[in-house]
């Protein structure tokens, strides 16, 4: 089982690492940056009432679609990248971060229209998550790719079972589900979001640093979206607040303890010669 599962593994990584391909996917995970920061969590970002310091809790997926796709970016780089290609592509990235950081402060200029300033806060978040991957491109911490990993899974899981809970609600009041576009379209959209967050994971190994590390953000992201208001925004005559809530909470301490025992075993994705070499 392990072997076949290393087999898929690897042939997985072939794939991912071609260039057309990884393109596509950093192509897909900036668009559902955009749109999900544009359509979705806009109101909740534009908000006077929203502080800054909250920005990086409330865009939980296409936050973390970014964050991942900048992720896959810098461990395919990391390992088939030849040094002089490494730093090219770190120099890019900083050339990037910079023009983004410039973009998002040009929202707070003078005399900006209204409809500009309030996109101040999608363009802070981008430039942000450059500016991380810019850090750290050439040699990623496990304890950040950990969180990168760690943020597409459970807010994968986190839409699949909403939407589960929306088709089983429809499905009680009307006797069939409602399947539209958007419940349909988002679904395989975050099983494919779950799916990169789980093939990230297979370039490395959760220490028990990363584990602490996302232990950490993902606990006081539960707490600023349940104790503090700022969930992504629910049909609540539909799906409930609480069952959706101490899911969340469950999915967190789960992907923690298997994190944790992570740090402890044998890479499955690995040969055991090489590991017991180490």
């Amino acid at each position: 089982m392990a072997a076949w599962m290393a087999h898929w593994v690897r042939w997985g990584k072939q794939v991912v690492a071609g260039p057309q391909l990884l393109a596509l996917l950093l192509v897909m995970n900036l668009a559902a940056y955009f749109a999900g920061l544009l359509f979705w969590y806009g109101y909740v970002m534009t908000d006077s009432t929203t502080p800054m310091w909250a920005w990086p809790f409330i865009p939980d997926c296409p936050l973390f679609g970014l964050l991942g796709g900048l992720g896959l970016l810098m461990v395919i780089a990391q390992s088939r990248w030849s040094v002089a290609a490494q730093i090219q592509g770190q120099r890019w990235l900083w050339i990037v971060a910079l023009v983004s950081v410039a973009v998002w402060l040009s929202t707070y200029l003078p005399g900006v229209s209204a409809g500009w300033a309030q996109q101040g806060a999608m363009f802070a978040l981008w430039s942000w998550a450059l500016l991380v991957a810019a850090i750290w491109f050439r040699r990623p911490p496990a304890w950040l790719l950990g969180i990168f990993a760690f943020g597409q899974i459970k807010y994968g899981i986190w839409t699949i079972t909403a939407w589960l809970l929306y088709w089983r609600s429809t499905a009680e009041l009307f006797g069939a589900p409602h399947f539209s576009f958007d419940s349909i379209s988002m679904t395989l959209a975050h099983i494919g979001l779950a799916a990169q967050g789980l093939l990230l994971l297979t370039y490395f190994r959760p220490t028990r640093l990363a584990t602490v590390a996302a232990l950490v953000w993902f606990g006081l992201s539960d707490f600023v979206d349940y104790g503090l208001g700022f969930y992504p925004a629910i049909p609540e005559q539909l799906i409930s607040l609480e069952i959706v809530q101490w899911s969340t909470i469950t999915v967190t301490l789960l992907l923690v303890a298997l994190y944790w025992l992570y740090s402890f075993s044998l890479d499955p994705f690995r040969p055991v010669a090489t590991q017991t070499q180490r």
